[in-house]
């Protein structure tokens, strides 16, 4: 009988661990800002259960507008230090990329931090923020929101997202951008 146990339990760890060998988030959306038109924002994220390697992520988002538009792109490496059914925190570290305007124009140090509420749920809360500085130009993008899972693995997310650059070289200047956000995540 303890054999049997043992057993069972073994085959049922080792099924359990496998789930989580390799995982991987994707999804974009769309942002209506109050002073830049329509930005579109998508991002990928790659799970590993390898040790001290991070976790890698990118996230690219695009501003429309004649002579104010420009991109923003970021890639960083990120550890997870909480992974339960009631929170995710994730902490990393990488660059963020600003190009494709006049008085924007620069690759910056950022930190990065990362919260999932209820992960995995039908419904579900997240919050990312990020800060970036250079010698001359400072980024802050600050997200929240929720998650509703249409079916498996695939959610409809809506949320708030503030972006706020700012630059003190020669040609100073400074640019909040706010506004609602809709799009998909898929988590897998």
């Amino acid at each position: 009988m303890k054999k049997a146990i043992s057993l069972s339990l073994l085959l049922l760890s080792s099924t359990y661990g496998y789930g989580d060998i390799v995982g991987a988030k994707f999804g974009g959306d769309v942002w209506a800002t109050k002073d830049h038109g329509t930005a579109g924002s998508i991002y990928a994220q790659i799970e590993h259960p390898v040790p001290l390697l991070p976790n890698v992520a990118l996230r690219a988002t695009g501003f429309e507008g004649d002579k104010d538009g420009f991109n923003t792109a970021d890639a960083y490496g990120y550890y997870e230090i909480l992974d339960n059914s009631l929170v995710s925190v994730d902490l990393g570290a990488g660059l963020h990329r600003i190009d494709g305007s006049d008085h924007y124009d620069a690759t910056l140090p950022m930190v990065i931090a990362d919260l999932e509420l209820l992960p995995n749920n039908d419904l579900s809360f997240y919050a990312r923020a990020s800060y970036g500085r250079g010698s001359d130009d400072t980024v802050k993008d600050v997200a929240a929101g929720a998650r509703v899972e249409l079916f498996l693995a695939v959610y409809l997310q809506a949320g708030y997202r503030q972006y706020t650059v700012e630059t003190d070289g020669s040609h100073a200047q400074s640019d909040k951008i706010k506004g609602f956000t809709a799009g998909v995540h898929l988590d897998i």
